[in-house]
């Protein structure tokens, strides 16, 4: 199994509420990939770049399958921001000089925004 989905089930078994394992899974996305800009190893660059795909993928999926739940502009908005981070993902993973802190940025920013509603 996957590391990260590990960490994420770990997370859930501790009857996290959802809100409280999404905070947990972008504050470990944030730390591995301010870890993967301060190296020149490669692999962890990589490894992190990975993990941040295959969140975002989950998220996308998540958002475009969605029964009702959130209202059809919030997850237009979520799935457009998924598109854009994957996007820059992808060219990061291509681009091995070019900068994480875009991708650091965007996931604080909805960091941010679940600590606060999560208050």
């Amino acid at each position: 199994m996957h590391p990260a989905l590990k960490a994420y089930q770990a997370v859930a078994e501790t009857s996290l509420s959802g809100r409280e394992a999404e905070i947990a899974c972008f504050t470990m996305l944030i730390n591995e990939l301010r870890s993967a800009s301060v190296t020149d190893d490669t692999v962890i660059r990589l490894k992190a770049l990975d993990r941040h795909q295959k969140l975002w993928s989950l998220i996308m999926k998540a958002n475009i399958l969605d029964g009702g739940q959130t209202p059809s502009d919030d997850r237009a908005l979520i799935v457009n921001l998924a598109d854009q981070a994957q996007r820059y993902g992808i060219q990061a993973i291509l681009e091995t000089e070019l900068s994480l802190d875009p991708l650091i940025d965007i996931a604080q920013d909805v960091l941010d925004g679940l600590l606060a509603t999560h208050e």
